[in-house]
């Protein structure tokens, strides 16, 4: 790997050597280059004032206590339905990726960049889709899901604060009766 040197303000440097310090990390290195991933990944340096922009799609960033306060007002019926509709934005985002994420050999990647968006933490197998951390209600999640891998998904019932969503043909409950887990 290349050497680079680089001048750091004073006041940068002393909250790295804080970390380090802290052994939140291991190293000064580990600090510089996890944050210029962030940056590249981000793609901070298309961002413009007041405005992020993440793969050439404008983001914001919400706080949870917002979403749940705009989700408390809905029915589950309607947060299954709000995430129809908001299923669609995965699939913009796959095109800039140039992936289709309705292709089920594409799902993991899809899944991936929800998490990276911190929308929880998935796995998907052949069976079933798994959410732990989710950041948005069971019902909205499963519209969601349904229409941005253009799938069909029957909520699991879990006694843990997870999601599970089997697949068309696994045994499961009706969305109509689905909680509304969400892990805090």
């Amino acid at each position: 790997m290349p050497v680079t040197t680089v001048d750091i303000p004073k006041e940068l440097l002393q909250s790295i050597d804080d970390l380090v310090q802290q052994k939140r990390v291991r190293n000064r290195r580990e600090v510089i280059v996890r944050a210029l991933e962030t940056f590249m990944n981000l793609q901070v340096y298309r961002w413009s004032s007041h405005r992020i922009y993440i793969n050439g799609i404008r983001k914001a960033i919400v706080s949870k206590g917002s979403l749940s306060e705009l989700e408390s007002g809905l029915s589950d019926e309607d947060l299954y339905d709000a995430g129809r509709r908001m299923g669609k934005t995965l699939r913009d985002m796959g095109i800039e990726q140039k992936i289709d994420v309705s292709f089920p050999k594409n799902h993991k990647a899809a899944l991936r960049i929800l998490e990276n968006e911190g929308w929880g933490s998935f796995s998907v197998d052949d069976e079933r889709i798994t959410v732990t951390n989710p950041v948005f209600l069971s019902p909205l999640m499963h519209g969601y899901l349904e229409s941005a891998l253009s799938i069909r998904l029957s909520v699991l019932d879990t006694t843990e604060d997870i999601l599970v969503f089997a697949k068309a043909g696994v045994r499961a409950k009706s969305r109509k009766n689905s909680s509304r887990k969400r892990q805090a």
